[in-house]
């Protein structure tokens, strides 16, 4: 199916003129360009001011091109891409939150469905190119390297979007969990590209992952420095591209496609670097490398105590939740791991209470505490709290029951998250 990439409306976007709103934070990721992104021009420097586009044509190109961080080292891409051409099966996942999944544009509109046709419109012969959209709404890195193996690994991808820069911080925890996914990826010889995102009030994480990115030499493209090169120069205004404050409109996730089709578009034009090869340090410490989440269908309790099998949190049903009427009993796991996870529903009130979990190894407690499932800023969805970290693994045994003081209320049990 041919795809419309520019529209009437999208042109009239790039066309308008208005006060920069994309927030007053600053960056040195703004006007960043790797020099593999420019094709044989010579790079500005500080004592040459930019030459701004003057045409409505030349504003649009140079915005796509903004977009363009780095080709990375481009040989793995080009193999996926000729696997493609010969009529391999090729399977492209977008793994990342609620922009990946398609909030405001749909599952037909959104950009990972559009910069996949296109793909497959230009490479595939026939068929032949799978389509998986791992994105959930919520889910920020540390949660995605938990999920990574049943939303990503289990479909035998070729190709990995990640995109998780409006739904992380910049702390360790973050850091590590982005890297894990990226390095995991890399060592079981799949492609990844990185996608870097931006809210109304200008949060991105970006830089950070800009850093592994580089490390990695992976392609980067990033529609937070062409929005922001818009926005700064009164190309356009935030309204333009997203109806709230984070989730691109329909026209938004048009042309953040638009930005990857250009990818696809000239990728088969730049030269390979070499062989693929890993950096020979870690940037932060990718230490999630294997993860796994295991839920009902793989982990059977050795007591359910007064828990049912069962949860109603979208992307996450084959958990276990607390029925009140059945008492306080906890709910016991044996599992081995040398990271233990709980991930669980977070919410604002309600019917809902905090757990408590008590875990021993050999007979001797190792942790005894609560975990917090009721906060201000709790929605619905998934969050993960890490119970025990140990250089090696062991086998615990994990006893869930509800907190002191939430024994009348409910709680869900996602999974166990496990490394």
């Amino acid at each position: 199916m041919k795809i419309t990439k520019i529209t009437a409306l999208l042109t009239a976007l790039i066309m308008s003129a208005g006060a920069a709103s994309c927030g007053g934070k600053q960056d040195d990721s703004k006007a960043e360009v790797s020099s593999a992104a420019v094709s044989g021009e010579e790079q500005v420097t500080e004592s040459q001011p930019e030459k701004l586009p003057e045409t409505d044509e030349e504003w649009d190109a140079a915005m796509i091109n903004k977009a363009m961080t780095s080709y990375g080292n481009t040989k793995q891409i080009r193999e996926v891409i000729e696997k493609a051409q010969s009529g391999e099966e090729v399977t492209i996942a977008y793994l990342g939150g609620s922009i990946t999944e398609g909030i405001s544009a749909g599952a037909d509109l959104c950009y990972a469905k559009l910069s996949y046709e296109h793909f497959a419109e230009k490479f595939g012969t026939g068929d032949n190119v799978k389509y998986v959209n791992a994105g959930i709404s919520g889910t920020p890195s540390k949660l995605g390297i938990l999920r990574l193996q049943r939303d990503v690994l289990a479909y035998d991808p070729d190709i990995v979007f990640i995109e998780f820069a409006v739904n992380d911080g910049g702390d360790a925890e973050f850091q590590n969990a982005y890297e894990s996914i990226v390095k995991t990826l890399m060592q079981k010889g799949i492609a990844p590209v990185l996608l870097f995102s931006v809210t109304e009030d200008d949060h991105s994480a970006q830089d950070y992952m800009k850093q592994i990115g580089e490390a990695y030499r992976l392609p980067m493209i990033s529609y937070c420095d062409a929005l922001r090169f818009m926005f700064e120069n009164g190309r356009m205004t935030w309204k333009d591209f997203s109806n709230d404050q984070s989730h691109p409109n329909t026209e938004g996730h048009a042309l953040v496609a638009r930005m990857i089709d250009h990818y696809w578009d000239t990728v088969m034009d730049i030269e390979p670097e070499g062989d693929v090869i890993m950096p020979f340090e870690d940037v932060f410490h990718p230490r999630e490398i294997g993860a796994d989440m295991l839920e009902n269908d793989r982990l059977t309790p050795i007591e359910t105590g007064s828990w049912t099998i069962g949860s109603d949190t979208a992307h996450f049903t084959n958990g276990w939740t607390h029925d009140p009427e059945l008492g306080n009993e906890p709910i016991v796991f044996e599992v081995e791991a040398k990271f233990l996870y709980l991930i669980y529903k977070e919410v604002s009130g309600g019917k809902f209470g905090d757990m408590h979990v008590h875990i021993t190894l050999d007979g001797e407690e190792y942790a005894d505490r609560d975990v917090t499932a009721v906060t201000p800023e709790g929605w619905g969805g998934p969050n993960r709290s890490n119970v025990v970290m140990e250089p090696s693994p062991a086998k615990y045994r994990v006893e869930i029951s509800m907190a002191s003081g939430s024994e009348d209320k409910t709680a869900q049990l996602l999974a166990l998250g496990i490394v």
